[in-house]
């Protein structure tokens, strides 16, 4: 593998030992990035997955593409599932960003606060009594840590991000800016004498191993207990998770998805972008949530839902397709009923 200056530049051959591919014209080539056929260039190899994107192609852009589809002339790397090897390709050319330890003299951290050697600790940062942060933790800009919060090792916090006191976040977290842990849940009690009173929430919100939490997300603590976000588990940019809910492993929330208080998503779930789930509802393991749905009552493991009620998506779909005919259906109930008043004056002539 070679380099040239701050760029990464590797061969084709380089690059279809990292992918399990083969290569196709000269090996020796070399790029230098990864891009889209919408700005395809001759240094960087573009991935493709649809013949159609083929059309239009300059000869000389090599490719990442199944098996047959270079043709004779053009370079590239060919392998059986291109969309599946683009995270390898991405990888390779990507740079890490680097974070040696220490803190900012912006930074204002605690003397009662447990910060590992290896941490890194960028401007402006506030920690406060009890907070821990395990070695090769890193807050990068403008963090707040609570009171009493566990960051876990290798964990990577980005810029405005708040975590409320006594919050756990895991090993090898990945926390994009902007995003709130540990506020209050939303609890209110109605009073006799009319209006609200705010229920104390005392619980916490537990983060485990190895989650990534999009920009802008909020995640309530519990009323008593925890708000649970199980280990592996994916959550896009602007997604709401209540206070008690109860999140499992490797489940995936996609942006402005929203999670009632007390639900609770089993492992591998699928809430799809704008669905949401009513609190204290159950959603079974490896069940997927569609776009949009609202998920009002349990649902099955396995299950594909849509709509709002959600429902099976094939009985969806089915309602879906009837209401699209609903114009024509109502012409014809039009045209029948004048036939029908028709028919009865012709009736009621005939006994005249």
């Amino acid at each position: 593998m070679t380099l040239m200056s701050d760029e990464a530049v590797f061969s084709l051959e380089d690059i279809a030992k990292e992918v399990g591919g083969s290569v196709r014209g000269n090996p020796r080539r070399l790029v230098s990035g990864v891009t889209s056929p919408w700005s395809a260039d001759a240094s960087r190899i573009t991935p493709v997955w649809e013949k159609k994107v083929l059309e239009g192609l300059p000869e000389d852009v090599p490719l990442l593409a199944p098996p047959g589809w270079i043709e004779p002339g053009r370079d590239g790397v060919e392998v059986q599932n291109p969309r599946g090897a683009l995270a390898k390709l991405l990888t390779l050319f990507c740079k890490p960003r680097s974070f040696p330890p220490g803190i900012h003299p912006s930074a204002v951290v605690h003397p009662e606060a447990s910060v590992d050697p290896y941490v890194h600790i960028g401007p402006l940062c506030v920690v406060e009594s009890g907070a821990h942060l395990s070695s090769g933790a890193v807050l990068e800009a403008h963090v707040f840590v609570g009171e009493n919060v566990k960051v876990g090792e290798g964990t990577r916090i980005e810029p405005m991000v708040v975590i409320y006191r006594d919050t756990v976040i895991g090993r090898r977290c990945l926390i994009h800016g902007g995003s709130v842990i540990g506020c209050d849940g939303f609890g209110f009690e109605s009073l006799s004498e009319g209006g609200l009173a705010k229920i104390p929430q005392i619980g916490r919100v537990v983060v485990e191993d190895d989650v990534e939490i999009g920009a802008a997300v909020t995640i309530d603590r519990a009323t008593m207990g925890e708000t649970l976000i199980g280990a592996g588990t994916k959550i896009d940019d602007h997604v709401h998770v209540g206070h008690n809910a109860r999140i499992g492993r490797n489940c995936v929330l996609v942006a402005m998805t929203g999670i009632g208080g007390s639900a609770h998503l089993e492992d591998g779930v699928v809430m799809a972008a704008q669905s949401g789930v009513r609190d204290h509802a159950r959603i079974g393991r490896d069940a997927k949530v569609a776009a949009r749905a609202g998920v009002t009552k349990d649902i099955p493991p396995g299950k594909i839902v849509s709509g709002f009620p959600a429902r099976d998506h094939r009985e969806e779909l089915k309602v879906q397709a009837i209401l699209h005919r609903l114009p024509d259906l109502v012409s014809l109930l039009d045209d029948l009923k004048k036939r029908v008043d028709k028919l009865s004056e012709q009736v009621k002539g005939n006994d005249s």
